[in-house]
């Protein structure tokens, strides 16, 4: 595509103008189109809060069908929840334990991830262990060889990033289930960042369980993700809120997946009461409108951005990049070091000085930034963190 494409292509988003944002990896942008339509089922809601829901549900159904489409499973076996967290915690806190079974996890999780596992240990008397991932990882087999060392005869659960928060790296998770499922252990990803910045085909994974965001890469309103969990699986899972999903008499289980209450186990497991119906429904949009564009164009997109910033990085004695450059194993996502720029709040300066939205790591005085490159985004823009860092470290000194 010509940088005019992407030009008219970014001009659906609405960025404010007047900033730069290259903060995606924590939320993304909606594009008009997908706001306009989430905005219009809000007000047909509010004509009647009550009749109004019965055609959001219809939404639902239908967005849950294009978001299955777009990953590659049935969307029976999808539950629709606030975010990749609440995934996570519906398995780990879902899931029965015995004292002394052990979860692997590595050391690049997220932090409310790292949470989640520490309560479970508290309450549950699992033990976590953690594999130690070198950042950045020369290969694939780097992360599979310090995954396998792990395991141990208790090992009953892999939860693991698909894409990696801090770093961006990209793991090889159906080599990982495939690992995993030889030794009978289930496997749980945290696929937080990969819908919307890469293909994405959960059914070919392997994975047991795949959490993930529909608000970052994919551009839905906020508070939108998911759980997929395998058929084979699923009724392992209790429920985590209890509510109308729930039966007392149990689950059905004469059929190729698990129902309750006459609807798919996973619709059971979403169901915690009143939640926004139309947000959920707009997952659609946000799915029909990348796939207008092409999820291997995104893809790609994100990758030159980053290969350009990674350029202008290289130009640089004083910064270097923590991301992998091994291709496969990097997107949309880099993460870069710079010297002599910690200690001062430089998140606030960038954005008081220069408009930019970026997150800022610091340790020390030295600190890391994470950037995120979207197809919304631009080399001008890369330009100009690159231009404002430059100042900031000649102001230092």
């Amino acid at each position: 595509m010509e940088e005019s494409d992407w030009a008219a292509i970014r001009a659906q988003y609405l960025n404010a103008p007047d900033e730069t944002y290259l903060n995606t990896g924590s939320w993304g942008v909606m594009p008009r189109p997908v706001f306009d339509s989430y905005t219009t089922r809000l007000r047909q809601l509010e004509l009647n809060p009550t009749r109004g829901r019965g055609p959001l549900r219809v939404g639902v159904r239908e967005a849950r069908e294009a978001f299955g489409r777009f990953v590659n499973v049935a969307p029976e076996d999808l539950a629709f929840l606030p975010n990749v967290t609440a995934a996570i915690n519906v398995v780990i806190n879902g899931l029965d334990w015995e004292d002394g079974d052990e979860i692997l996890t590595t050391d690049q999780e997220y932090g409310a991830i790292l949470n989640c596992l520490h309560n479970a240990s508290v309450r549950s008397k699992v033990t976590v262990v953690k594999a130690r991932i070198p950042v950045p990882p020369d290969g694939p087999s780097v992360i599979l060889d310090a995954i396998e060392s792990e395991f141990t005869p208790r090992t009953r659960l892999v939860v693991c990033s698909h894409i990696t928060t801090r770093t961006g790296i990209i793991a090889p998770i159906k080599e990982i289930s495939k690992m995993a499922h030889e030794r009978g252990v289930l496997v749980a990803f945290d696929g937080a960042h990969a819908p919307g910045m890469i293909p994405l085909d959960i059914g070919d994974s392997g994975a047991d369980f795949y959490g993930g965001n529909c608000h970052k890469w994919l551009c839905s309103p906020k508070g939108v993700g998911f759980l997929y969990a395998d058929p084979k699986v699923q009724e392992m899972l209790h429920h985590l809120i209890v509510s109308w999903g729930y039966d007392q008499d149990g689950a059905n289980s004469g059929t190729d997946r698990p129902e309750i209450n006459g609807q798919p186990f996973m619709q059971g497991i979403e169901m915690w009461g009143t939640t926004d119906l139309a947000a959920q429904s707009s997952v659609g949009d946000a799915v029909r409108f990348q796939e207008k564009i092409g999820i291997e164009a995104i893809a790609e997109r994100g990758r030159e951005l980053s290969g350009y910033l990674r350029a202008r990085i290289d130009e640089l004695d004083w910064a270097g990049i923590v991301s992998p450059s091994t291709p496969g194993m990097y997107g949309s996502l880099t993460t870069c070091l710079f010297e002599g720029l910690g200690g001062r709040g430089l998140g606030n300066i960038l954005f008081e000085r220069d408009r930019i939205t970026i997150p800022v790591f610091e340790e020390g005085q030295d600190c890391h930034i994470r950037v995120s490159t979207h197809l919304y985004n631009t080399q001008d823009e890369v330009d100009h963190l690159i231009r404002a860092l430059v100042r900031e470290r000649q102001e230092t000194g």
